[in-house]
């Protein structure tokens, strides 16, 4: 009996001491990457890191971002998402990570703006995204900082309202061409009358 006394208090020690050198579970930071605008009702994606200064067609803008990592349990971070343009006002929009309390990234977070400012000749603005605490979480992919690692990232474009078509401008052109002949019309039959 005492021998098994002594073999329990034996391994309940060695579980003990096992789990103090065994290293807690760590988690892969979470990063953000490949932000991209989507145009054209999601029929073309245009990488803002590659096209710095590009033009995106508005007044309502979809950006995606896509993060990647995983958190510990019971963890979570918020994907902050700043849209600001010159001149304008700030709109900024919070995610939680992990999405709905228990997705886990990798995923792609999906945002969206509405330009107050856009007009035919285009607004600069800029869009800064940041996992608040947690620094850094973006590598910068490419160029001559490429692999550094900062705290957010800004990217800029301008925003600019479409164009009519020429065709649509003719249509409205020979519409309002035609309520100027009618009521031209009613005019001269008035006077005659």
């Amino acid at each position: 009996m005492i021998k098994i006394g002594k073999l329990s208090l034996g391994l309940a020690i060695a579980i003990f001491c096992g789990m103090a050198v065994v290293p807690g579970v760590k988690a892969d930071p979470v990063f953000f990457s490949n932000v991209v605008a989507s145009q054209n009702e999601g029929s073309s994606r245009l990488d803002l890191f590659s096209n710095p200064g590009a033009t995106l067609i508005g007044p309502h803008l979809v950006f995606l971002v896509d993060l990647t990592g995983t958190l510990p349990p019971g963890v979570t971070q918020t994907l902050l998402i700043t849209y600001m343009e010159v001149g304008g006002v700030t709109l900024t929009r919070s995610f939680e990570i992990p999405a709905f309390g228990t997705l886990q990234p990798p995923y792609t977070n999906i945002v969206s703006f509405d330009s107050p400012g856009a007009n035919y000749q285009g607004v600069m603005a800029s869009l800064r995204v940041d996992i608040i605490d947690n620094s850094p979480d973006f590598v910068i992919p490419s160029g001559p900082n490429a692999g550094q690692m900062v705290d957010s990232y800004t990217y800029q474009f301008k925003v600019a309202q479409p164009v009519p078509e020429p065709l649509s401008l003719v249509l409205f052109g020979t519409g309002l061409f035609g309520v100027w002949r009618r009521t031209s019309r009613r005019r001269r039959r008035s006077t005659r009358d």
